[in-house]
């Protein structure tokens, strides 16, 4: 089994790597042809071909980039690897990642490219924070629409690029609420109309279109990847595959996709039509242009934009939290305290009539006083009539009151 040395760190400090030996540990210091250095500090990903970097270069220690790797590639590989670096140097679009450069390590039997480091998280991730891990439409129209501006930047090249990975972890929100960026390009192609493309071998199940499972693959290939990504996005569901839709539909007669409005009633009908039109299985069927796809979508969805708050999506959310009524029952009971204190006094004033009323009663009884008498038990009536009065008017009002307390629960 053959083994690499590699240098770690400025000690020159080196240890043995078996080739098969699939992530380079923090510290390890990997080289371009024109001799500068970047020491590895963390894996930012890592995949079924490989990995990305957070790496720092050695002679400015202010710079920090990306230095995604492909392991062991095969012609087809570098190739690609190749093109992907050609097209985002050539492109300039304020979403997509900047790459400096593209170098391979003939001793380690990896192929590097170098390119900006977006502070973030993607938005797979961020969704699986959310309740029901979805987002409302009024956020997810302003996240996605600069990686639709992108899109469309993209495809109004010449000749047109096709992006054909669009999924919700290969858009990153960067650390302060800026605009969300469009990353991973190792499965772009240039579309030239006439020619078949190749077989795309990563696919992102759920994401890609039907015609990725074989040739022909279109600027088109990419409206299915952003409808797929809006679904996920507004339904917390992950769509079902192409090939799986396509079987189902054969076999049952009924595409076994369910429509977003169905899993998310806040989502409007022509809004869940539309991303059914974005998803159809052929490409005949679906919006000619991501910038038809998208004014449909927003005819329906601009009027709740101005609903949607300025939120740091690049940060965890705290959890919802019920807000309990104590502030309005605190406020309730400074209210009834004056009335309440009313009430006791008079009870007591009431309770020493009574008294007062049965002593005079009783004296007037024994000494035949009869008047006096029948005066004595009418006050006495009086009083026990006033306090039963009031004794039913608190009972209504502590019946009102939980009422009252739970309407103030709700509005709030």
């Amino acid at each position: 089994m053959e083994k690499f040395l590699i240098t770690v760190g400025p000690g020159e400090k080196r240890f043995n790597l078996q080739q098969e030996q699939f992530i380079l540990p923090e510290g390890v210091t990997v080289r371009d042809p024109q001799g500068n250095r970047f020491v590895i500090e963390g894996v930012l990903g890592k995949g079924e071909f490989g990995a990305v970097y957070l790496v720092r270069e050695l002679d400015n220690t202010h710079n920090l980039f990306a230095l995604k790797e492909i392991i062991n590639p095969n012609k087809g590989d570098r190739e690609r690897f190749a093109f992907e670096g050609e097209v985002l140097k050539r492109l300039n679009h304020k979403v997509l990642p900047r790459v400096h450069r593209v170098f391979e390590n003939d001793k380690l039997k990896r192929v590097y490219l170098l390119m900006d480091y977006i502070k973030g998280r993607n938005l797979e991730v961020l969704r699986g924070e959310q309740p029901g891990k979805c987002f409302p439409l009024p956020l997810v129209l302003v996240l996605m629409a600069p990686i639709v501006d992108a899109l469309m930047y993209l495809h109004t090249q010449d000749p047109p690029i096709v992006h054909r990975d669009i999924k919700p972890a290969n858009i990153i929100v960067p650390v302060g609420a800026g605009e969300a960026m469009l990353v991973d390009f190792g499965s772009a192609k240039e579309y030239v109309p006439g020619t078949a493309t190749t077989t795309v071998r990563r696919r992102s199940s759920g994401y890609a279109a039907l015609e990725q499972y074989k040739t022909g693959t279109n600027p088109s290939t990419d409206v299915y990847g952003l409808g797929a990504t809006l679904y996920a996005l507004l339904t917390g569901s992950t769509p079902i595959d192409a090939l799986s839709r396509v079987i189902g539909s054969l076999s049952a007669g009924v595409d076994p996709l369910k429509p977003a409005n169905l899993l998310n009633p806040a989502v409007p009908r022509a809004v869940a039509e539309a991303l059914k039109r974005a998803m159809a299985s052929s490409s005949a069927d679906r919006f000619e242009t991501v910038e038809e796809f998208w004014q449909v979508l927003m005819a329906h969805g601009s009027q709740q934009i101005p609903h949607a708050t300025s939120i740091d999506l690049s940060q965890p959310s705290p959890p919802e939290q019920v807000i309990e009524d104590s502030g309005t029952e605190s406020l309730q009971r400074e209210q009834f305290a004056p009335h309440t204190k009313k009430r006791e006094a008079l009870r007591i004033f009431a309770g020493l009539l009574i008294i007062l009323a049965i002593g005079i009663a009783c004296f007037s009884y024994l000494r035949s006083f009869t008047v006096l008498l029948l005066c004595c038990l009418g006050a006495l009536l009086l009083l026990l009539g006033v306090l039963l009065h009031d004794l039913s008017s608190q009972a209504r009002t502590s019946r009102k009151n939980p009422e009252s307390a739970q309407g103030n629960k709700r509005q709030l």
